[in-house]
């Protein structure tokens, strides 16, 4: 049974439906130009809209979702968010992904680079094992090695069953891992 099964779902300010169907260790690969639907089809597997025709069939899953725009608390310290959502997800951060990213832990994300802010928001994305990662320009303000720890760690995931949703402006970074690839 699929996680997720679209079938003619849309709204009515888009000029197409979307029929989609993500199974366990799918990789759905998202590109197109802005304008074009990227963030309602997100939208529509998130359950944050419902659409104007058409289905979504959702069983109950654990997303992690990592925003194209992210909204961090920045007057707190690095290691004590990242703690609160472990605790909060009854879960563990994946120490491997944090040092992998070289996140200074000590400071406020105030104090973070972009990139780190970005790298941030992507650790904590992935606590709480989630069943499906949602993930919205991830590649926005990583440097070259940054963005090569996070496809090396998408990839060891999904061997481990995980789903992922990528909505990038550089599908050929990704276009290895997919599964489907939808252009909008």
């Amino acid at each position: 049974m699929p996680l997720i099964k679209m079938q003619n779902a849309g709204k009515n300010y888009l000029s197409r439906t979307f029929d989609l169907e993500i199974n366990p260790s799918d990789f759905i690969l998202v590109s197109g130009d802005n304008g074009n639907g990227k963030t309602t089809l997100i939208q529509l597997v998130l359950g944050f809209t419902r659409p104007d025709h058409g289905t979504v069939e959702s069983q109950k899953l654990k997303i992690g979702y990592l925003p194209e725009k992210t909204m961090l608390p920045m007057f707190v310290k690095v290691m004590p968010y990242l703690e609160t959502l472990a605790r909060i997800k009854r879960s563990k951060i994946d120490q491997h992904l944090l040092l992998s990213f070289n996140i200074p832990i000590f400071k406020s994300i105030h104090e973070l680079s972009k990139g780190n802010q970005q790298k941030l928001a992507i650790v904590s994305t992935f606590i709480g094992k989630p069943d499906l990662i949602i993930l919205d320009e991830p590649l926005s303000g990583l440097d070259y090695e940054s963005t090569h720890i996070l496809k090396g760690y998408i990839e060891k995931k999904k061997e481990e069953g995980m789903s992922f949703i990528v909505s990038t402006h550089q599908p050929e970074l990704f276009i290895h891992l997919a599964d489907q690839h939808i252009k909008l």
